[in-house]
Parts: structure tokens; C-alpha cells; sequence
């Protein structure tokens, strides 16, 4: 097994920033989750991050001479640079060095299976390199001594490779939009059905595809199809759904893309395709890691997140996940052991039974036949004989045949 790269990680501090050591730890679990090993912090306080080198002369020479005594090999910044920036940094140090933008983007190269996936990471990759080109060719041609010869053959490569790169970013983005038109086109045709659907949103690694496991196999006894559930973060970056079915109810369970403070727009904008299936969702479960101790935090930004993709109206059910780790108010659950996964389940129906209520059918007893047609085209039914006949409860219909509809009774939530 290949050694991981040394990194050191370098943060600018705001004097009033009260979050900095909670957002340090973050970026030292998005290292690790790059498979990258953060060997030495190196934090410097200032009012605002606008150096031209985004730390201060002196500390850029503290940190040169810590990458030379621990043999690094990549710095991180914490915060993102501008393309000024980054040259800069990278040139008075003499090290490569990313950014918060790049290294999320370098996990999702990593985690990428899917093709639609692949392209998702290319497009936000491309829009980032593109405002970094010309900073970049202006530093390679200082560095090798470029004159006013060779200025007009750099500037027509530079031209070159930047309308190389536009084609590129333009043919990915028509890839994702036919991927996309496909996505919505499957869309539509569960949205036609009588079924449900249900995306589990929250913070990356709060445990939403262990619950989407531990829910399918509580509903429908069985451990197959499991989705990736490793303890690390953005393990989930294509949308995995599981159909189930929720005591009469038709219910597609949707994993999605975890969100993180200060997701990139890149990102956001590429994967706005994996994201339209949260906003397509009928109910979203919103997953909290109780046992975080930035639990608060992270729901603030998975609210943020969704104000951003224009879900925040949408109907939600927050539940506290790995609850049996530390004692926790609200809908307190573990998906790991099922504690109240019943209760979940029962919030569930009931909040879903308010969108949609299920049907109930009074048909007479000399109505057999109309009866023996329910049965055969609704698999799912509660029957039992009442004094007027028998009474029919059935998942919600969307669109009931109108000799059938004939007996609805007054509907109610069952």
C-alpha cells in the first residue's frame, strides 16, 4: 500500500472568528478523505485574507522552511484563493498548493463511479482551471525568460489552450444535459405512478446511506442492493434509490450528494442534475449526526444548501442520527443498531398520508365484481366487512377509473 502524501495545512484566522478550530478540523477530515496525510497546521491571524501571497512574507518563509524539515510534499490552503493568489503563494514557496475548491474537487474525482458523475466533476474542474490559465502561462513564461519574441507565439498557446479547454467545458455541459433530459424524463414517469418518493438529505458522513440500507432492510427484510456506506466523507456522490414499501404505501427512497460550509459553486452548479432529484423529492429526512459536536452548525448549512437549490419549503422530517452514541431530544434515531427506525417510519407515513391521502372504498356485498377488479389491480389493500360492505383502504391513486371511483368514501389519513 502506497504511503499518502504529506501535506501541511495553512489558515488565515479572523480575529472574531469563533468557528476557526471547528472548520480546521473539517478540512483535516476533507484531507484525510482525499487519502492525503495532514502532518502540521500552520495558522496565521489577520483581519481580512486579501495578501497578495494570502499569508504575510514572514510567514511564508516560516512555512517553506517547515515543508523543507518535514519533507512535504503538498500545501492546503483553508480557505479558497484567488488565481493571483495561488500563483503567487506557489511561487514564493516553491510547492504546489491547492486550495479548499481543489482539494473538494480531487475527492470527487476520487469518488466518482458514474459516467454522469465523471462528467459532473469535469465541468466544475474545467470552470475552475479557465479564470487560472493566463496567471499560470505568464509565470511559466517569466520563468523561462520569456521576451518580446517569444511573447506572441505564448500569448497564441495560451489563446490556444483556452479555447481547447471552452470547447471542452461546452461539450460536457451538453453531455450532462442530455444525461440530465434522461434523469427528467425517468422522473416523470415515477411522478406518473402512485408512488412516493423521498430523498435523505444532510451534512456529508451524518450517516444517510447507512439509514437508506437500515430502512430497506427493516421494510423489506433483505440486505440486497446495499448502498456504500463507508464512515468518510462524500462517500455518496450519484443518487441511489431503493423502492420500498411503507405499509401499503409505494415509497422510492433516494440517496443524495452530502453537503459541506462553503460547497463550491462549481460543484453545486455541476451537480445540479443530482441535486433537481432532492428537489423533485415529495419529503425530504433531513439526517443529523447527533453525536457531532458541530451538530448545529451542520444543520444550519444543509438549510443553507437547500435554500440555495430552492428547496426550503419542502416538507421535512429531521431525525438525530447515532443517537445511541449520546442522549438526544427530537426524533432521536441510530441506523446503525435501529433504534426507532419504527418511529421513523410512522412519522413517515403519517406526513406523507397528509400529501396524499389514502383512498377508501364502501362497495356493497352484490358488488362482488367490482371488488375482484380492486383486488387484481391494487396489490396493496386493507379489507375487512362493515354492515354496508366492505371497506377498501387503498395506497393513493392517482387517477382511480370512475366506475370504481364511484364508491370513494370521505378520505382520511389510515
Amino acid at each position: 500500500m502506497n504511503k499518502p502524501m504529506s501535506v501541511v495545512l495553512i489558515a488565515v484566522k479572523k480575529s472574531d472568528d469563533l468557528d476557526f478550530d471547528q472548520r480546521i478540523e473539517e478540512t483535516k477530515a476533507l484531507i484525510e478523505a482525499c487519502d492525503l496525510d495532514c502532518q502540521h497546521v500552520m495558522t496565521q491571524t489577520m483581519d481580512e485574507h486579501n495578501s497578495p501571497t494570502y499569508v504575510r512574507s514572514g510567514k511564508v518563509e516560516e512555512i517553506k522552511t517547515a515543508c523543507l524539515n518535514l519533507d512535504i510534499e503538498l500545501l492546503v490552503t483553508q480557505d479558497d484563493l484567488s488565481p493571483s493568489q495561488h500563483r503567487n503563494l506557489e511561487e514564493s514557496l516553491g510547492f504546489t498548493v491547492i486550495d479548499r475548491t481543489q482539494l473538494i474537487l480531487m475527492i470527487f474525482e476520487k469518488r466518482a463511479r458514474s459516467n454522469e458523475a465523471k462528467l459532473q466533476v469535469e465541468a466544475a474542474t474545467l470552470s475552475y482551471l479557465l479564470p487560472r490559465m493566463a496567471l499560470q502561462h505568464r509565470s511559466t513564461d517569466r520563468q523561462q525568460g520569456g521576451g518580446a519574441r517569444n511573447r506572441g507565439s505564448g500569448e497564441q498557446a495560451l489563446a490556444l489552450r483556452k479555447r481547447v479547454t471552452e470547447r471542452q467545458l461546452h461539450k460536457v455541459e451538453l453531455a450532462l444535459k442530455e444525461m440530465e433530459t434522461t434523469r427528467a424524463t425517468q422522473r416523470n414517469r415515477r411522478q406518473k405512478s402512485d408512488g412516493f418518493t423521498v430523498a435523505l438529505v444532510g451534512y456529508t458522513n451524518a450517516g444517510k446511506s447507512t439509514l437508506l440500507n437500515a430502512l430497506v432492510a427493516y421494510l423489506e427484510h433483505h440486505t440486497q442492493k446495499q448502498v456504500s456506506e463507508k464512515n468518510r466523507l462524500f462517500e455518496t456522490l450519484e443518487t441511489a434509490s431503493r423502492r420500498v414499501n411503507l405499509e401499503g404505501l409505494d415509497v422510492i427512497l433516494t440517496d443524495t450528494v452530502g453537503f459541506v460550509s462553503h460547497l463550491p459553486h462549481g460543484l453545486i452548479k455541476a451537480f445540479r442534475s443530482t441535486l433537481e432529484e432532492v428537489n423533485q423529492a415529495d419529503l425530504l429526512i433531513h439526517v443529523v449526526d447527533a453525536s457531532s459536536t458541530e451538530r448545529h452548525r451542520q444543520q444550519d448549512v444543509t438549510l443553507e444548501t437547500l435554500h440555495e437549490i430552492g428547496c426550503e419549503q419542502k416538507p421535512m422530517i429531521t431525525v438525530y442520527n447515532k443517537s445511541d452514541l449520546v442522549p438526544t431530544k427530537g426524533l432521536a434515531i441510530s441506523a446503525k443498531t435501529g433504534m426507532n427506525l419504527d418511529k421513523l417510519l410512522l412519522n413517515l407515513k403519517k406526513e406523507l398520508l397528509k400529501l396524499r391521502p389514502q383512498t377508501i372504498l364502501l362497495i356493497p356485498y352484490d358488488r362482488i365484481d367490482i371488488l375482484n377488479e380492486v383486488k387484481a389491480s391494487y396489490a396493496s389493500l386493507n379489507l375487512r366487512e362493515t354492515e354496508d360492505g366492505y371497506r377498501v383502504v387503498l395506497p393513493y391513486v392517482l387517477d382511480l377509473p370512475a366506475h370504481i371511483k364511484a364508491y370513494t368514501q370521505a378520505k382520511e389519513n389510515v
